[in-house]
């Protein structure tokens, strides 16, 4: 047996250029004049650009506008019914000290036990049309969205998918609409809820004690801006283990679609150190979330008991100058025991609302930033559309095809020419192969 080794390295042979002669390659690939900015794959996007509300809702047809009418009625109508219902407690606190015999006691809780059932039969509708139309016109219209982005990235040039990468267009299909149908859908309706709780709270609230109310609005910011910064860490949090989990998943669905290749190069401890480092990302994801809704929850408490303890103070202080000490004060501007809790819990509640409302205005913003780049690539005229009728219509096609003079650039490195002055004639009938490097211009 021969002891010569039975595979041999070698290396395509390469012809050695003459002196003063350029080598072919760098004759292909020469510099462009002028070259402009390579337009690179990881940044296509518009980053912090927004689409106006009236674009937002763009694709809505008459009975999506009729939808979105009526659900904007709903979640206004059910916002307002909370501070009204604080009215009704503040009359059943009065019901309960009666001025005069038991008979007008009964009568006035009786009375205002039959408006609460009003009020919860009104509410159960209203709340039903909020939820109900948001979210079918949402789906109605992401699913317009969905489908004009996905015909308008299909039917794109190839140059187009030179500039973005094709492997993210399906996930970045599938994110987006999701996201753009959270906006538009429910937390449209809950952002109308909320905010319409929290205006109806504090006009109730100086309507009821213009005094009081000034005085609790004074501790309002506190509550909202606490309520806020928990909402926004605790979205955040959420937001990074959905992303940690969705990598780990790639690593998951990566190894078992290759579980063969993975099994013949002895890469499974590869594979599982790798999943475990991508949760780990979710663990620390999960801890963020942990303690935000700690602190987060502490501190709107903290902030909501000092206001429940100034608006206690002064609200007794009011009750004792009207009623106490021989004052026996009647009319709409005196301070009862029903009116301080009125207006106590009226503008308590529109702070919390303003509060609450912020998860809704970042699903809504964030709608709105993912939208930008959909509509963007949707409203991107293709230069080539295979889906045109119009051009010339060749009668006869003998199958001669000649190229004279070509030259070709792709759009990720404009400053660089694949192909410079290229000329080629194929006659009918002939096989021709193209052979080169890799990225030598062949396709």
């Amino acid at each position: 047996m021969s002891s010569s080794p039975a595979f041999v390295a070698v290396e395509t042979p390469k012809s050695a250029a003459l002196p003063g002669e350029a080598n072919r390659l760098d004759l292909t690939f020469d510099k462009v004049e002028s070259p402009q900015q390579s337009a690179s794959k990881d940044n296509v996007g518009a980053d912090g650009q927004l689409v106006p509300m009236s674009q937002l809702f763009s694709y809505a047809d008459g009975t999506d506008k009729l939808l979105m009418v009526v659900g904007s009625v709903g979640a206004m109508a059910a916002g307002v019914s909370q501070p009204l219902q604080i009215v009704l407690f503040g009359d059943v606190l009065n019901s309960f000290n009666p001025k005069d015999d038991r008979g007008n006691m009964e009568e006035g809780i009786s009375s205002v036990a039959l408006k609460f059932v009003y009020f919860g039969i009104a509410v159960f509708v209203c709340a039903s049309l909020q939820v109900a139309c948001w979210s079918i016109t949402a789906s109605r219209q992401a699913k317009r969205i969905r489908s004009e982005y996905v015909s308008a990235i299909i039917t794109k040039e190839i140059g187009w998918f030179d500039v973005n990468e094709p492997m993210q267009l399906g996930s970045r299909v599938a994110e987006a609409s999701v996201t753009i149908q959270r906006g538009m859908g429910r937390k449209m309706g809950d952002g109308l809820h909320y905010s319409a709780m929290a205006v109806s709270g504090i006009v109730i609230g100086l309507i009821k004690g213009w005094e009081l109310a000034l005085i609790l609005l004074a501790f309002t910011p506190f509550i909202a801006f606490t309520a806020f910064l928990a909402m926004k860490v605790l979205s955040t949090a959420t937001q990074s283990g959905i992303e940690s989990y969705g990598k780990a998943g790639a690593i998951a669905q990566e190894a078992l679609s290759n579980v063969r290749t993975v099994h013949m190069f002895n890469s499974i401890n590869h594979f599982v150190t790798k999943y475990e480092s991508a949760l780990g990302l979710s663990t620390k994801a999960g801890i963020k979330k942990g303690f935000a809704v700690g602190w987060g929850t502490g501190l709107m408490y903290f902030a909501a008991f000092c206001t429940y303890a100034g608006g206690m103070f002064f609200g007794a202080l009011f009750v004792a100058n009207d009623q106490l000490d021989g004052n026996n004060c009647q009319g709409s501007s005196c301070y009862d025991g029903g009116r301080v809790l009125t207006v106590f819990f009226a503008v308590i509640m529109g702070a919390m609302a303003l509060g609450q409302a912020a998860p809704s205005v970042e699903a809504i913003t964030s709608a709105r930033a993912a939208a930008f780049p959909v509509f963007q690539t949707i409203k991107r005229p293709s230069l080539i559309d295979p889906l045109s009728e119009e051009g010339k219509t060749l009668e006869e096609v003998s199958g001669r095809i000649k190229i004279n003079s070509v030259s070709f650039a792709y759009p990720s490195r404009p400053e660089v020419k694949v192909c410079s002055n290229y000329s080629l004639t194929i006659e009918a009938g002939e096989t021709v192969a193209l052979v080169g490097p890799s990225g030598s211009g062949k396709s």
